[in-house]
């Protein structure tokens, strides 16, 4: 009777903590839109610019999420206001998540990977094809921090960022291998579809005597 009392025990144990974990945060995808201001390195001879963001993700975990950005931004070139600079990416971010129970905003730390393109017109005088331009496109790397809080149907994130450029294609700055820009936001986030309910645990099976 003590093995039946014990593996009842058991079963109603293990149902709890399966009803507990089945949904203890919130994996919906969600998409991210975020506006911000682009401090960039001035070695490339561009202007700091404001620079928009769209993207997508969920978390994985409940302190872990994954999400695909797309960023662009338009510096253009500082000594030659006539010049366009323009640069345009997307990135695949990894955010911790330091989460507090009871409060609805809380810290992470971000590390991201991703594909970054410039378009940069030059003086090229006395040639008929003046100005010229050059395209490329090379890897990118981010690491920042942030805040994430959660407002009901949205979300809203703050975030600091620096972004390592590993262009080694500059017209303006040839010697370069690659460039650092600081990136400051604030975005939101929103979430798609119903929120999930929350499991309730079944009630405790009454051991048997028999």
């Amino acid at each position: 009777m003590k093995i039946r009392l014990l593996s009842t025990a058991l079963l109603a144990g293990l149902a709890f903590a399966s009803a507990a974990n089945a949904q203890d945060f919130d994996d919906r995808w969600y998409l991210t839109g975020s506006a911000g201001f682009n401090l960039q390195d001035s070695d490339r001879g561009t202007n700091d610019a404001p620079f928009l963001t769209l993207g997508v993700g969920k978390f994985v975990s409940p302190n872990w999420s994954i999400d695909g950005e797309l960023n662009y931004q338009n510096p253009n070139n500082s000594a030659n206001q006539d010049l366009n600079w323009s640069q345009y990416g997307v990135s695949l971010d990894l955010r911790r998540h330091f989460l507090t129970e009871g409060r609805n905003w809380n810290p992470y730390a971000v590390v991201g990977l991703g594909y970054q393109r410039a378009e940069e017109e030059f003086d090229n005088f006395p040639s008929v094809n003046s100005p010229g331009q050059r395209e490329d496109g090379n890897l990118a790397a981010k690491v920042g921090v942030g805040l994430q809080a959660d407002l009901g149907r949205v979300g809203v994130r703050t975030e600091l960022a620096y972004r390592g450029d590993f262009d080694d294609q500059s017209v303006a700055n040839p010697s370069e291998n690659w460039f650092g820009d600081l990136l400051a936001s604030v975005g939101v986030i929103v979430p798609l579809g119903a929120a999930p309910v929350a499991a309730v645990a079944p009630a405790p099976v009454a051991p048997s005597c028999a």
